[in-house]
């Protein structure tokens, strides 16, 4: 048996035309990745430097403790040592004292958001279409984005497609989180809530645009909100949440996202279709598994650039869900529909109505292609376009 790409896009487009229960997008580092941002493994790399030698020597030595160390690996290592020093001007953990590892993890965070905070060199098309389309649909519910992400590329486009969204800040010289606004809309919270087609954007590994600031007035840590700017070296940036117990003016994002994510995913009939992610974060996977095999009526489309015979998809990703019936994977090289798993065929038509090629699928390569953003995005702009959104170009895949 194999699977016909045609009558899989065509299912998949029936799914998200549903407008009777909640659709959520999870969007990982590919969606990054496919526009020239660097990902995680490159990253890990590149920003060593933005370190000076000190620096750079503490962070290759942390980084050389873990076989598959990145560099939040290191942060983890590098925030744990901080919890345990405290204000201590004389111990040290981990070769760091309390001065070296504030340092080193305010040194991190800004590499990272010189490399990411930039306009992508691919352009910002790909995700202009993405939010012109969440812009011009009709839902019952509102439309949700989670992504462990730190870059400002869903924003910017947003922004520059007039397209509403709201994140969890309020307030504008520095807008900062007010975690009561998170869950009102899914009731029983009497507080106003943002109107609902406004995109709700849940950034679960935090943001190169949040800063962890003292207020002058009342002296209480808070996160804030700040778009261009640039961090200067005592700037408190979050970015990732560490594994490790934070104070709770710096954990309450991450927490108040995690449990919206969960939440979403047990609130009944739903969709996640998730892209660009590949399935290395054991915590965020577990909230998806534990999901998927308890609320029957959550469906799960997952959208692989990697073949599915990869070794980290196979570990991290189909293992795991064997057996589960409300879960879809489409890969390049094969897909799992339900719980059968079988390589593609060709599409069994050939394009009509004026499209060259099928935006799902590569024909010199055999290959499934909407694990890329690029042709995903296509694949929305093409069969499930809104108001003008016909007109806009894309980026080749």
């Amino acid at each position: 048996m194999n699977f016909d790409p045609l009558r899989e896009a065509a299912e998949f487009r029936s799914q998200l035309s549903s407008d009777k229960r909640r659709l959520a997008f999870f969007f990982g580092a590919g969606i990054s990745q496919a526009v020239g941002i660097p990902g995680l493994l490159s990253l890990t790399s590149l920003v060593k430097e933005g370190l000076d030698h000190d620096q750079c020597a503490h962070y290759d030595r942390l980084l050389a403790r873990d076989k598959k160390g990145t560099l939040e690996t290191v942060l983890n290592r590098v925030r744990l040592c901080r919890e345990m020093l405290g204000s201590d001007t004389i111990g040290e953990v981990d070769g760091l004292s309390a001065a070296d590892a504030a340092s080193l993890d305010r040194a991190i965070c800004r590499a990272i958001r010189a490399r990411v905070g930039v306009l992508p060199p691919k352009g910002l098309m790909a995700h202009y279409i993405f939010a012109h389309w969440v812009k011009t649909i009709n839902r019952a519910f509102p439309l949700e984005i989670f992504t462990t992400n730190y870059d400002l590329l869903l924003e910017m486009a947003m922004e520059s497609a007039e397209t509403p969204f709201f994140d969890g800040f309020i307030g504008s010289v520095s807008p900062f989180f007010r975690a009561t606004t998170i869950d009102a809309d899914f009731g029983g919270i009497p507080i106003p809530t943002v109107p609902r087609d406004w995109v709700r954007l849940w950034k679960l590994h935090g943001s190169i645009g949040w800063v962890l600031i003292k207020d002058s007035l009342t002296g209480s840590e808070r996160i804030v909100r700040r778009g261009n700017f640039r961090p200067d070296e005592a700037d408190e940036l979050m970015v990732f949440p560490s594994r490790q117990k934070y104070a709770d003016s710096r954990r309450l994002p991450f927490l108040a996202y995690q449990d919206r994510f969960r939440r979403l995913l047990a609130s009944g009939e739903a969709l996640l279709v998730i892209c660009g992610y590949s399935f290395a974060d054991e915590h965020l996977n577990e909230i998806i598994f534990q999901a998927l095999r308890s609320n029957s009526r959550l469906a799960v489309t997952v959208l692989c650039f990697d073949p599915l015979s990869s070794e980290g998809l196979e570990e991290n990703l189909l293992r795991p869900t064997e057996g589960i019936t409300n879960l879809t994977i489409y890969g390049p090289d094969a897909a799992v529909v339900g719980t059968s798993r079988a390589t593609w065929s060709a599409p069994s038509e050939k394009p009509r109505d004026g499209i060259v090629d099928w935006p799902f699928w590569k024909y010199q390569d055999d290959m499934f292609t909407l694990g890329n953003f690029n042709s995903f995005v296509d694949f929305l702009r093409l069969f499930l376009g809104g108001r003008g959104l016909h007109l806009l170009p894309v980026e080749p895949a």
